[in-house]
């Protein structure tokens, strides 16, 4: 069964040690139009897997070559949306936790 969740907002989840969203286990979905987007492979390497990282904003990020973003635009309505408010996972395929502080 699937069941899609938010990541929390809290900035020890949004980390490298969380990885492995591809487009089987995460999608984008829109808080205006309510369409779902799973993720597409890596614009730049083609690289399927993406992880989670935070700089000044969290944001989604290939696993290979590191391109990503914090913000993203959705394809049906045009509305920009930041990633943290739209980004689901399934709960039932992966797990997401907060980085300890010795990792």
């Amino acid at each position: 069964m699937t069941d899609w969740m938010l990541i929390p907002a809290e900035d020890g989840y949004w980390k490298p040690i969380n990885r492995g969203f591809n487009r089987a286990n995460a999608k984008f979905i829109c808080n205006k139009c309510a369409g779902e987007f799973p993720l597409e492979p890596c614009i730049d390497c083609g690289e399927p897997n993406y992880q989670l990282g935070t700089a000044t904003f969290p944001g989604v990020f290939c696993a290979e070559c590191e391109n990503g973003a914090y913000v993203w635009d959705c394809p049906n309505c045009g509305e920009r949306e930041k990633t943290i408010f739209v980004f689901h996972y399934d709960s039932s395929q992966l797990t997401v936790r907060k980085k300890r502080f010795w990792e």
